[in-house]
């Protein structure tokens, strides 16, 4: 990691003051003091090719907060997506105009922004830094680390869906989250919002190398989860997504909140949610 990355994370906000950071990288071959410049040389290439793959491992899910498959479960899981259904997209919210001082909204942005980079970034054909280093059509410079650093500062849970999804964990429903999302930032948001703590991960499109709506992101879904597409249910914002799960068999639900959701999943699931006392666990935000 870089140090802005630790300055983000947790470590960072207990509150150390950190004025530098040394690392170096060991290919195995032991070095002395005579060393041929050739050798140098050719070890400093194999470590630049090697960076992106590198940072890429360093900020994988831990496996604590991934998906427990377990078979014969008597409910039915939900398979969560997540920007825009449990946690709020900051994307959305100013994101062109608070890092490139870009007006005009979105659209402004995305009439200059390198469309496919992005696709790619979230299937995993390309790493952080490429993503960066194409962003923009026109390839102008990119700060990854302020990227990074505006999207973690800015995930939140969506209005009452972290009391929903506290309270279908005290009905014994697994939950698992099922997301199109470059795997590098899925950390980002598990580390703001501690999202494992009520919905394991069980997909990250930028892990499994497809992205929904493909039939085989349902497919690889349901592995996940140890369940077949008659024994899921989908929840999703997009209706795209919705209408390809439910092609798959999956029964699934266009997102539109969490107080129109609750009773969706209660028909769903045949299960009585009026009543159940639920809490919040943790100091994340709300």
């Amino acid at each position: 990691r870089i140090l802005d990355d630790l300055r983000a994370s947790r470590w960072g906000h207990a509150g150390p003051s950190i004025r530098g950071l040394d690392c170096s990288c060991f290919d195995g071959k032991y070095v002395t003091e005579h060393v041929g410049a050739a050798y140098l040389q050719s070890l400093a290439q194999e470590c630049k090719a090697n960076r992106g793959s590198m940072k890429d491992r360093l900020g994988s899910l831990p496996p604590t907060a991934r998906f427990q498959s377990r078979p014969g479960g008597a409910s039915k899981v939900v398979l969560f997506d997540v920007m825009d259904t449990l946690v709020a997209d900051p994307f959305f919210g100013g994101f062109e105009r608070d890092l490139f001082g870009i007006d005009g909204g979105i659209k402004a942005l995305f009439a200059i922004k390198d469309q496919d980079s992005f696709v790619q970034f979230e299937t995993g054909a390309l790493t952080e830094e490429q993503h960066f280093a194409t962003y923009f059509c026109d390839r102008r410079p990119v700060d990854g680390g302020a990227v990074r650093r505006y999207l973690q500062e800015r995930y939140a849970w969506l209005p009452g869906m972290r009391e929903l999804a506290s309270e279908l964990a005290a009905a014994g429903v697994p939950l698992a989250a099922f997301s199109n999302y470059p795997a590098p930032w899925a950390p980002l948001v598990e580390e703001a919002v501690g999202l494992s703590e009520y919905v394991p991960w069980a997909f990250v499109s930028g892990e499994q190398g497809v992205r929904k709506p493909s039939a085989e992101a349902y497919r690889a879904a349901c592995a996940a989860v140890g369940r077949g597409a008659e024994d899921v249910i989908f929840v999703d914002d997009s209706a795209t997504n919705v209408a390809a799960a439910e092609s798959f068999g999956i029964p699934s639900i266009r997102f539109r909140g969490a107080e129109a959701l609750r009773p969706q999943l209660r028909r769903l699931l045949n299960l009585p949610l009026e009543g159940i006392q639920f809490s919040v666990r943790g100091n994340g935000p709300p």
